[in-house]
């Protein structure tokens, strides 16, 4: 079933191939449990999309978004071979977004990527289930799969040239196994880990200052947060952390001390 309302799309349980979208005028997209093949979404306005909406997985192959403006929930969606360029993707949540093979250009921001369900999966599946039983309604096949899978699938993406804004890679997403942008505002940490530690170590020879406190603080924060939930390698950019367009000197400090600990380290 798909259909138009507001120019807003609902696809639900269709499989579609090469339909182009591109000239209906469309500003959202709700899909459940449906299969798009070679369809063209170019230049929309998505203010609002649920592209894996419901209990289901939708999926995307081989789709073009290029020049489209993006903003919402990727739900339990799965995109495969699409192309994102030239894009303006912003406050997307994407807790159980899969990537595979999809190009992006243009501009992401304060979005994350989650390699594995984020915390709370389980009580929120939890949730899902005591609100259908109260309806009187079965758990859907394949729901406890979807929510509950240990990893989201994640690879081959090429992110080489977006601008990334406040993008954060989390719970496991392999860097490696994707094409990241380069340049001196970023600073891309392939073992994290063993980066972090050896930062701190060279802040250790530091005097034991307010400053040196607070960016031990911060490392530590890090390494619990980041590294603790399994994830491998990191990407910063210092124009995230800019306050009035300058760095901060904790942050400053921070910053050099990772360059220094990569370098040394040859990450």
């Amino acid at each position: 079933m798909a259909a138009e309302k507001d120019h807003r799309l609902v696809v639900e349980h269709q499989h579609v191939v090469e339909m182009d979208y591109s000239t209906h005028g469309l500003n959202g997209l709700v899909s459940l449990g449906a299969y798009f093949e070679r369809c063209r979404f170019d230049g929309l306005r998505f203010q609002e999309v649920a592209l894996g909406a419901g209990m289901e997985q939708s999926q995307f192959v081989q789709c073009s978004f290029d020049n489209v403006v993006l903003r919402g929930s990727t739900g339990y969606s799965r995109f495969v071979g699409c192309t994102f360029r030239n894009t303006d993707i912003r406050d997307l949540t994407a807790d159980y977004l899969e990537l595979v093979d999809c190009i992006f250009t243009g501009r992401i921001g304060s979005t994350t990527f989650w390699g594995a369900p984020p915390p709370g999966s389980d009580r929120r599946f939890a949730s899902d289930l005591a609100f259908l039983q109260k309806q009187g309604r079965p758990e859907p096949p394949g729901y406890r799969a979807l929510a509950l899978r240990e990893s989201n699938d994640f690879h081959g993406n090429d992110f080489s040239g977006a601008d990334l804004t406040d993008v954060a890679f989390r719970h496991g997403v392999d860097l490696s196994q994707q094409r990241l942008p380069t340049g001196a505002d970023y600073l891309y940490l392939p073992d994290a880990e063993a980066t972090l530690h050896r930062a701190l170590t060279l802040l250790a020879d530091r005097p034991a200052d307010d400053l040196s406190a607070r960016v031990e603080r911060t490392l530590r924060r890090i390494l619990d947060r980041e590294i603790g939930n399994g994830q491998r390698q990191l990407l910063f950019r210092e124009a995230d952390y800019l306050s009035r367009g300058v760095l901060k000197p904790h942050t400053r400090l921070m910053f050099d001390l990772l360059r220094e600990a990569a370098a040394g380290s040859g990450s």
